[in-house]
């Protein structure tokens, strides 16, 4: 069975947990010689760039993560030897026919190929970290945080999710919220070849407990991270970004 089917196979398997809000979590996503084989290809620190140097929102905590969009071309900056196993990767990972196995997961009907687009990127988590519960960027609609974790020792360290305090609120964009306003309903555990699935809204408060020097002993706390995007809205919103940008470098 490869990688694509065995991982499509996991998702049929999935049950949606309702509470605090549509969720699923998954164990033995990949193939165990395949996962085995993903570690140790996984790219170096140095592959990555600084949260905080990349993005506008200078929240001191960001100097802490590193990421890797799997962009366009983004096998070409890989040493040659991880190439071939990152292309091949990348041809079923971020094709259509994945992308509607995870929609298939949620029973979603409301969008469908090429309506959806898909963006992916590796996360590196350091000691210093956290991440306030928050209900993420409005054009998502479906979230995977795919755990890369080495061993089954830090379980702690998974994705949580949270219910508000004030049961009225919610929260259309991503701004991050104090921990204080929060229910800490569940954690997802951090174990090897597993994820953590959820669709996002107004009310998809998650987020990650601060990491300690103890939490993160190796290099790092290691996600792949796979969103769904209402296309059309994505295309705007990155579209108003760049004006943005090109404004601000103009005045």
């Amino acid at each position: 069975m490869s990688p694509f089917e065995h991982f499509c196979n996991a998702l049929g398997k999935a049950r949606v947990e309702p509470d605090p809000f549509p969720h699923f979590c998954l164990e033995h996503v990949f193939p165990d010689d395949y996962y085995q084989e993903l570690l140790r290809n996984l790219p170096s620190t140095d592959v990555y760039e600084n949260l905080y140097e990349v993005t506008d929102l200078k929240l001191d905590h960001f100097r802490h993560r590193n990421q890797r969009d799997m962009d366009a071309g983004w096998t070409e900056r890989l040493p040659t030897d991880l190439q071939p196993f990152w292309s091949a990767f990348n041809k079923w990972f971020l094709g259509p026919e994945l992308a509607q196995a995870v929609l298939g997961s949620f029973s979603s009907q409301r969008f469908s190929w090429p309506e959806i687009s898909v963006e992916s990127q590796f996360i590196r988590h350091r000691a210093g970290y956290f991440l306030g519960p928050h209900s993420d960027l409005y054009t998502k609609l479906v979230v995977l945080l795919i755990y890369l974790a080495p061993d089954n020792s830090a379980e702690h360290l998974g994705t949580s999710l949270y219910r508000p305090k004030d049961p009225a609120f919610s929260c259309p964009d991503s701004k991050h919220h104090a921990f204080e306003d929060f229910i800490r309903v569940k954690t997802a555990p951090y174990k090897p070849n597993s994820l953590l699935a959820f669709m996002r809204s107004d009310i998809s408060f998650h987020g990650l407990e601060p990491l300690s020097e103890t939490d993160v002993a190796s290099e790092g706390r290691d996600v792949i991270q796979y969103v769904l995007h209402d296309k059309q809205v994505r295309e705007a919103q990155l579209h108003a970004r760049s004006s943005a940008a090109a404004e601000r470098i103009t005045t």
